[in-house]
Parts: C-alpha cells; structure tokens; sequence
C-alpha cells in the first residue's frame, strides 16, 4: 500500500515542480521586460538631454527647461523601475 501511496505522489511532486519553474521563468521575464523599459527611459532622457543642449544654443531657454525638466522625470522613472 505505501508504494501505491508513493508513486501516486511522485507524479504531484513534479508537478508542482514545473508549475514553480514556469512561475520562476515568469518572473524572470517580467524582470527582464522592466529592465528594458528602464533602458529606454534612459535613453529618451538622453534625447531630451540633447534636444536641452539644442535649444540653448538656440537661445530658446523655455524649451531647454522643458527639455532639461522631461530629461529629469525620464531618468527618475527608470531608477524607480
């Protein structure tokens, strides 16, 4: 009866195993999604940067304030990411 017993078991243990494993993968995946988002953040703080450094030689100080000031909240939601 025990070895019934065990071998039944065996089958839930692998099992929930590959559940644990497809929820380990998942997690990781979305991990991986939220590190690219950041790095794209970063480099859109990055254009903005050089659309600030543009607009100054312009002379056009109300748009490299506003270009300064987007390049900061780009980079902060990517640090919080």
């Amino acid at each position: 009866m025990k070895k019934i017993i065990a071998v039944a078991t065996i089958p839930a243990f692998m099992l929930v195993a590959a559940c644990n494993g497809a929820a380990e993968e998942a997690g990781e995946q979305a991990d991986d999604v939220a590190e690219a988002e950041a790095e794209v953040m970063d480099a859109e703080a990055g254009v903005a940067e050089a659309e600030a450094e543009v607009a100054d030689e312009m002379g056009n100080e109300a748009a490299e304030a506003a270009a300064e000031q987007e390049a900061e909240e780009l980079e902060e939601t990517a640090d919080e990411i």
